[in-house]
């Protein structure tokens, strides 16, 4: 007994080594060591994706080949990878999709809460029944193999680990107040100081912003350590990439101090796949240090492709160059400060340390060699994926560019500096300028999502500069977002304003109402025309106005032509050989998925009003050519598009069956049109909207829903006490809500699902993870 105890030890020690060194053998012994302690067949090591998927860390000898490591599996019937209150799951089904041997034998599933981020889950197969004793031996063995995951995760395996989880944990309070700093010390700098009162509150917003900076890295670091960062590749051009990073550098600098060449090896593709967004990060903070210790002369730029499948980046400097000591601690936090020389961009201190933490999660590396009088070079290699051939035709089409394009005008620097970074990290491109004059120069170059603006500037009266983008026409459409510290609504919406927000902005609120007009361009648009040029005229108006056009000059094609497409607008001509309008607005609107699609009827022709009447109320405009300009289309498009979401009332869908029904809690306009307007996309029209929980509580007392989606804050009940509410009414014990949440911080998931929630989303949405989540529940059954 005593030799048994101390080799299950030495064995349990020998895995507990393996953790700590982050061993990628871990996973396998670990199934290794449970096969020949349990006298189990085969063993497979799974750990539980975001998407609630199987992905293999390792498997035992036994196992199926095809459970390669970091493959991914997934099993509708599982009944206990949704658990998220147990530490520890046990179940033996034979229903289970996730078979890990080629035999018929008995199997069984076991699910371990690691900590509050991650589970693990175990399949075991057996030659005999699992017992009781078996699940009791397991559930014991279970608490050694969760510290063992813990340290081989990086979540307990050291102080460093323990911190970077503290920092994960806090990052929005982290953040929290000193963004209030910069806003509130915007709201000062608007008072009438004295000059010594502007440099202090200049002072105090550089410094706020420089902390805030410090803290973002901060969280980053921690985010990397705890392996929370993900590699997202996606296809560049590398040449155009540092181009565009020289030219912010070389836009801030003295052209005369800085000179920088840029070699890019011929052997390099145009478009490859990286992770740019790393990639750019690594850029700019090492090209900020070859600045920040050059201050006059040479950066030199070298990227070659060695091997196939390694990009290597060479940056070099005439600077007066480091001493062997500080070279082999430059990667440590704040190693250049005692260097003395000016602070260039946003280079924290943290930044070299970040960028290597980039570098090895990418699997790359990075070198550093310099010596006094002879300059500082960096030499680092990122792998990269080709194009498959297909990837490289799709990447030379020309790219949309205007969809994502946002104009702020803010003269203030910090809230242009906040607005910038919020808009970056939504997905945005953003143009800011301080004046009115330069906005009005960018407004007859280019057409923008969206404009945000303040009221007061330095050279011009808002409200004037409202009224002539609005006379702008490349703009005269484009949303204006008023972002004031003077609460002057009224007449801001009189100019032709769509919203204002009175500083300090609520930036969850900001980016639901980009999102919404945002969504709003990706409208596909039909437009079906006999005649050519005028069909290229109408064709251009809608490519213009950032919409997505579907022209089609036969009109007897189009009905396969749309076939199951999901189309938000149509014009049609009416006089046309093969099939009159006539005839095709009839077609269209026989097929029930075109029922309510609004058509705008634009045609040519004379002596339609008798033929006209046979198609009454199937259409929602008419424009005839003589009389109405091109222009006049394009507005009355952008009036259609932009409008909000036909519903069918509530007391008409009470009257429909055989349809999933759908209910949407929310309160804010611009969340409502995002969420209506994906699920129309997706083919869920019966859609009931309310704005608070009451509400909420009271249809579906009226009537049973398949889905409630709800939000979280609200006025009146929140969406915690109305989710509560609705699980004590026996029709809905099992209905699936999707608790929705801005913003989400530590511990809103737990709470949502203590509440009674399904599942989890937070704002703001991710249009692909939501249409899954919805279809998933109002189809598993």
């Amino acid at each position: 007994m005593l030799t048994a105890n101390i080799d299950f030890l030495n064995k349990f020690n020998e895995l507990l080594i393996l953790a700590q060194k982050s061993n990628s053998n871990f996973a396998d012994a670990i199934c290794e060591f449970l096969v020949s302690e349990y006298e189990l067949q085969a063993v497979v090591l799974f750990k539980v994706t975001e998407e609630n998927k199987f992905a293999v860390l390792g498997k035992s000898n036994g196992a199926r080949k095809s459970f390669l490591k970091d493959s991914v599996f997934d099993c509708q019937a599982c009944k206990i990878k949704n658990d998220t209150l147990n530490k520890f799951s046990f179940n033996s089904d034979s229903e289970c999709e996730l078979q890990t041997t080629d035999f018929v034998i008995y199997e069984a599933c076991i699910l371990l809460k690691v900590n509050y981020a991650d589970k693990a889950f175990l399949k075991l197969s057996k030659k005999t029944p699992f017992t009781q004793t078996d699940k009791s031996s397991f559930e014991i063995i279970g608490d050694f193999i969760c510290s063992l995951l813990k340290i081989w995760f990086g979540h307990k395996g050291s102080s460093e680990g323990l911190i970077s989880n503290i920092i994960t944990d806090i990052a929005h309070e982290l953040r929290t107040p000193t963004n209030s700093i910069m806003g509130f010390a915007s709201l000062l700098n608007e008072d009438n100081l004295s000059s010594s009162q502007a440099e202090y509150v200049t002072t105090l917003k550089e410094n706020a912003f420089n902390l805030l900076s410090l803290i973002n890295d901060l969280i980053d670091i921690a985010k990397v350590e705890n392996g929370l960062v993900k590699t997202v590749p996606s296809a560049i051009n590398i040449r155009t990439a540092i181009e565009d990073i020289i030219k912010v550098f070389s836009e801030k600098i003295n052209g005369s101090d800085i000179e920088f060449l840029l070699n890019v090896e011929k052997s390099i593709p145009d478009i490859v796949k990286v992770d740019a967004q790393k990639l750019r990060y690594i850029l700019l903070n090492i090209l900020s240090t070859s600045i920040r210790l050059t201050e006059k002369g040479k950066v030199s730029i070298s990227v070659s492709l060695p091997v196939a499948n390694k990009l290597h980046f060479r940056i070099t400097d005439t600077s007066g160059g480091l001493s062997a000591a500080k070279v082999k601690e430059i990667f440590k936090p704040f190693a250049l400060s005692d260097y003395g020389y000016q602070k260039f961009g946003n280079n924290t201190g943290l930044g070299l340390s970040l960028a290597k933490k980039y570098i090895d999660s990418l699997n790359g590396e990075i070198e550093v060699a310099s010596a006094f009088g002879k300059g500082t070079s960096f030499s680092f290699s990122v792998p990269l994926d080709l194009l498959s051939s297909i990837e490289g035709h799709l990447s030379a089409l020309p790219k949309p560019t205007k969809k994502n394009k946002v104009l702020v005008i803010e003269d203030d620097y910090a809230t242009s500096k906040l607005l910038s970074n919020y808009l970056n990290k939504w997905g945005y491109e953003p143009f800011i300028v301080n004046s009115g004059e330069q906005a009005l120069k960018l407004v007859e170059k280019e057409m923008y999502l969206a404009i945000l603006m303040d009221i007061v500037l330095p050279d011009t009266n808002g409200f004037e500069l409202i009224k002539k983008i609005k006379e702008n026409k490349l703009n005269k459409n484009t949303p204006v977002i008023v972002c004031s510290v003077e609460a002057e609504q009224q007449k801001a919406f009189l100019m032709g304003a769509v919203e204002y927000f009175v500083k300090p902005i609520k930036y969850k609120f900001l980016v639901e109402v980009l999102a919404s007009y945002r969504l709003k361009k990706d409208s596909n648009i039909l437009c079906v025309d006999d005649d050519l040029p005028t069909l290229n005229l109408i064709k251009e108006a809608i490519s213009q106005s950032g919409f997505n056009v579907i022209a089609e000059s036969h009109s007897s094609q189009v009905m396969g032509i749309i076939g199951n497409m999901h189309l938000d607008l149509a014009i049609i001509d009416l006089d046309m050989p093969e099939l009159n309008g006539f005839d095709l607005i009839k077609q269209i609107k026989s097929n029930p998925r075109f029922s309510k699609l609004p058509i705008i009827i634009y045609t040519g022709k004379e002596n339609y009003q008798e033929e006209i009447s046979k198609i009454d109320g199937l259409f929602s405009d008419l424009l005839h050519k003589s009389s109405s300009k091109i222009e006049d289309l394009a507005d009355t498009i952008s009036q259609m598009i932009n409008k909000d979401e036909d519903l069918t009332p509530p007391e008409e869908i009470i009257k429909q069956t055989d349809v999933t029904k759908i209910l949407l809690v929310e309160d804010y306009k611009h969340s409502q049109i995002i969420v209506t307007r994906l699920l129309k996309k997706n083919d869920f029209d019966s859609i009931v909207v309310v704005e608070n929980g009451a509400e909420a509580v009271e249809q579906v007392k009226k009537q049973k829903f398949d889905l409630i989606l709800m939000d979280m804050q609200m006025p009146v009940m929140n969406g915690f006490e109305a989710t509560q509410n609705i699980r004590t009414m026996p029709e809905y014990k099992e209905t699936p809500i999707i608790a929705l949440t801005a913003f989400a911080m530590k511990g809103d998931r737990e709470r949502c699902l203590e509440a009674g929630a399904t599942d989890y989303i937070a704002k703001p949405i991710d249009s692909q993870e939501f249409i899954e989540k919805v279809k998933y529940y109002t189809t598993k059954n």
